[in-house]
């Protein structure tokens, strides 16, 4: 009988959710499962949604009111024109990481989109992609491609944040914004080495605050600028921004306004989230505030410790390391004009080394070879030297030998700098060494793995 009472009293006590206290994991393409892990009851949450690597999602609707964590382990999701697809309420706690939400909207989408709004459309008001009533973690995300509308009344934009919301390593870029465009953010945000860039048809990018920057890029064109003009609440530097004009009136250690931030293409460059490389002349490198600077980027490579870069991106992987890739470049030293060293990978281990230069009698030569790459080294044991060689009319090239010159060391000591180590069996080269500065990246490639 005792035994019937306590099976009956058990019967009574609510069963927990079988993923509670558990890792979700959300089968690619289930928005569904994704939809009702994520507005999981308090109490009764995963711990941890993960998503389907590098999988696809549609516009999957996000309501939460719990403490939700996801990791989108570098998935895409789709972001639906003119709606809300993401709301935290106040009770509500939401981590989201390594995650791309990717708009699809083209012509014909955009087209169904304004012939269904209220007439006359040009007062109509869309809500934010995001609705933060609670507690919002962005962390290593991307936001590029999607289409918004807006109005001049306002409305429209990326995130609306009534509760606080904090923003790490974070790209928003290649966005772009109808019906004369409005703010991308308004409410309690906490920016830090996020790049927010190349989004078109904006008003502004900050509408009210209070929102704080740090280490981050905030790059307009096209007319449009960072703080709108009566800019309600406002906009704390913690140092180390780069923007495109003064209208935020930054003026914290490190802040910078510039014409060109120099930005390069958008891609996941190694990462499983996409971020806006940083070209070679860009201000932002080395620009960040050591306070300020995240362990790593949001591709996961690991930033400078003494300084890093403004943005999601860091230049060079950390420290100005060299990668798999960076050797690739053209090496120069001012002291000695007319004197080049062009380095190509080729393949994983090998590298093709060309030196222009000159005989201890002044006569032009140009020398190269094949090298193995071990680490930041280059050891090109057989160089090679043309010569004898006729340009004849049109284009042709006869009597040309390859003759051994000797060898060569290249060591690269960072992205910047190298020193080339020569033997020739030559006499009119003889043996030395030669400090060399970078002159040029190859285009798209920087110096990180």
């Amino acid at each position: 009988m005792k035994r019937f009472a306590f099976l009956a009293f058990l019967a009574l006590v609510p069963v927990r959710h079988a993923s509670a206290a558990g890792i979700e994991n959300i089968a690619n393409g289930d928005c569904t499962g994704l939809s009702a892990a994520a507005s999981a009851a308090p109490g009764r949450e995963p711990s941890l949604i993960v998503l389907a690597r590098n999988g696809s999602y549609s516009a999957c609707p996000l309501s939460v009111s719990g403490n939700i964590t996801i990791d989108g382990a570098g998935a895409q999701m789709q972001i639906a024109a003119g709606t809300t697809q993401i709301v935290v309420a106040s009770t509500g706690t939401l981590t989201v990481r390594n995650l791309n939400f990717v708009g699809t909207a083209h012509s014909a989408t955009i087209g169904a989109v304004k012939a269904a709004l209220p007439q006359p459309n040009f007062i109509y008001i869309v809500p934010a992609l995001i609705q933060n009533g609670g507690y919002l973690l962005l962390d290593s995300v991307s936001i590029s491609g999607a289409y918004f509308l807006s109005s001049i009344y306002g409305g429209g934009g990326i995130l609306s944040s009534g509760g606080h919301t904090d923003m790490n390593n974070v790209s928003i870029v290649n966005n772009d914004f109808d019906f004369g465009g409005y703010e991308l953010f308004d409410g309690d945000i906490a920016i830090s080495q996020s790049t927010i860039a190349n989004n078109n048809g904006t008003y502004a990018v900050f509408r009210s605050g209070p929102i704080g920057v740090a280490n981050t890029i905030v790059a307009t064109d096209n007319g449009s600028q960072v703080c709108t003009v009566g800019f309600s609440g406002s906009v704390a530097s913690r140092g180390g921004n780069i923007t495109t004009d003064s209208s935020c009136g930054l003026n914290g250690s490190g802040d910078r306004v510039v014409a060109n931030a120099s930005l390069g293409d958008f891609g996941t460059h190694g990462g499983v989230v996409g971020t806006l490389a940083l070209n070679s002349d860009s201000p932002a490198i080395g620009n960040g505030i050591a306070a300020n600077c995240a362990a790593t980027d949001a591709r996961g490579v690991a930033r400078g410790t003494a300084a890093c870069d403004s943005g999601a991106y860091e230049f060079g992987g950390g420290q100005g390391q060299l990668g798999a890739s960076g050797a690739s470049g053209l090496y120069y030293n001012r002291a000695n004009n007319g004197h080049y060293v062009s380095v190509q990978r080729l393949g994983s281990n090998f590298a093709l080394v060309i030196w222009n230069t000159f005989d201890e009698t002044g006569k032009p030569a140009w020398v190269y070879g094949v090298g193995t790459i071990s680490g930041t080294t280059i050891q090109i044991p057989q160089v090679a030297e043309n010569v004898g060689g006729i340009l004849h009319p049109g284009g042709a090239v006869t009597g040309a030998t390859p003759t051994l010159w000797g060898s060569m060391t290249l060591d690269m000591s960072s992205c910047y700098a190298a020193q080339l180590h020569y033997q020739s069996t030559q006499p009119l080269f003889g043996s030395g060494s030669i400090n060399l500065r970078r002159l040029v990246f190859v285009n798209g490639l920087d110096c990180s793995p």
